[in-house]
């Protein structure tokens, strides 16, 4: 009889063994299948929701703030992802640019170029009024240089004219907004309208006025085209 009941407790642990076994193999496949998943460069492993951060020079001043819903980064890749970015530079005490779209993609998370898609506009505000909206469909922005570019086509509104065109670099510290071909600016006051078309035109952001540029040789759509891709490269796994 004791043999039996030697026995039978004996049954009784291999059986809890084997099960305790398959139970800690099952947790730890889940968490080996977990990681795995982790490293697929289309999942996010990193996210901020609701965020917002600021950048300062040396000085203390602040350069940009930078909010949006959702901050993402992925394995594998250096790239961060925002959802509905909104971007505020200061140009200087008086002036600043508003910049916003439904989509960001930064190649290396460190700012200096960021990639913005669908639904893109700028606007410049001087003493709280707006002076300047630019509506696109992508972007490039570098915010540390204070540069915007586009290849796509633009709309240029200020108070008094509406400007469209193929391709836009602005330069928000020396002051000026090129539209890179096809060129077209209707102007209004109250008892007449204009309308200046050209290849290349340049709007000055101090004299608040628009000029005619001369057509060059180098076309600028295509590197700014090259260096969309340059950045798309990095939705890739390294």
């Amino acid at each position: 009889m004791k043999l039996e009941n030697y026995l039978h407790k004996k049954s009784f642990l291999l059986i809890f063994l084997l099960v305790s076994f398959v139970w800690i193999s099952h947790i730890l496949t889940k968490a080996l299948d977990y990681n795995s998943n982790s490293k697929d460069s289309l999942i996010t492993n990193h996210f901020l929701n609701n965020f917002e951060m600021t950048e300062t020079n040396a000085k203390g001043e602040v350069l940009w703030i930078l909010e949006g819903d959702r901050l993402e980064r992925f394995p594998n890749s250096l790239r961060s992802e925002v959802t509905n970015p909104k971007m505020k530079i200061k140009s200087d005490e008086s002036s600043s640019w508003i910049i916003s779209a439904k989509h960001a993609l930064d190649p290396d998370s460190l700012f200096k170029s960021i990639y913005l898609t669908d639904n893109v506009i700028f606007n410049k505000y001087s003493m709280n009024t707006n002076e300047v909206n630019i509506t696109t469909t992508k972007a490039i922005i570098y915010p540390i240089d204070e540069i915007i570019e586009t290849s796509e086509y633009a709309t240029i509104t200020t108070p008094n004219s509406k400007t469209v065109g193929d391709g836009v670099v602005a330069d928000l510290k020396k002051g000026y907004i090129n539209i890179l071909s096809n060129a077209k600016r209707i102007s209004y006051t109250d008892n007449r309208s204009e309308q200046l078309e050209g290849d290349r035109m340049q709007y000055d952001l101090n004299k608040k006025t628009w000029v005619l540029l001369k057509k060059e040789t180098q076309n600028d759509k295509m590197q700014i085209q090259e260096r969309v891709k340059t950045i798309l490269k990095t939705r890739k796994i390294n």
